[in-house]
């Protein structure tokens, strides 16, 4: 059994970045832009965690389609994905991640409303935690997550990455 990755190239505007994907049995385990070394690692972590089993290899046939998804929405050609996805992380952090899939395209929400959607009232570091270990970037939309006071805080691919994927969905959603 294997999880396959890949590192595409992608442009989001007139900023080129790379879409780091992984899949297996067709599914979606681990999305970002980001550094490639970090990436890697990070799936790494989390194969030797839930998939002690699988092998993971570069190949870039089995993540086609899901690049091909990644770039409509980067060209605003897409707000939904219809991939499935591949959830692996802790029960608190599934919950997390659920609640994440409720926001909508080009809106976003506070750690605390987050925390309260799940029954943890007084869990936003927590949920802020959960956001920073969140292996489906961009599909699992942690960037749609600001703090209370209406600021950019927390993104584990940078707030310029943030910023711009708030900024794609808000033009595309008006």
């Amino acid at each position: 059994m294997k999880v396959y990755y890949w590192i595409e190239p992608v442009k989001i505007g007139t900023k080129r970045l790379e879409l780091f994907t992984a899949v297996s049995s067709s599914r979606l385990i681990m999305s970002g832009l980001d550094d490639k070394e970090k990436l890697l690692n990070q799936l790494h972590t989390i194969v030797r965690r839930y998939l002690p089993e699988y092998e993971v290899t570069e190949q870039k046939e089995p993540n086609l389609d899901i690049i091909k998804e990644f770039q409509e929405y980067f060209n605003g050609e897409r707000r939904n994905f219809t991939f499935s996805l591949w959830q692996l992380g802790t029960q608190f952090q599934l919950r997390v991640w659920r609640a994440l899939l409720d926001i909508p395209y080009g809106q976003t929400c506070s750690y605390s409303d987050i925390a309260e959607q799940i029954g943890c009232l007084k869990g936003q570091r927590a949920v802020g935690l959960a956001n920073n270990k969140n292996p489906l970037g961009i599909v699992v939309p942690c960037h749609r997550v600001i703090g209370k006071n209406g600021h950019l805080v927390g993104y584990a691919s940078g707030l310029g990455n943030k910023s711009m994927l708030l900024d794609l969905e808000n033009r595309r959603a008006e």
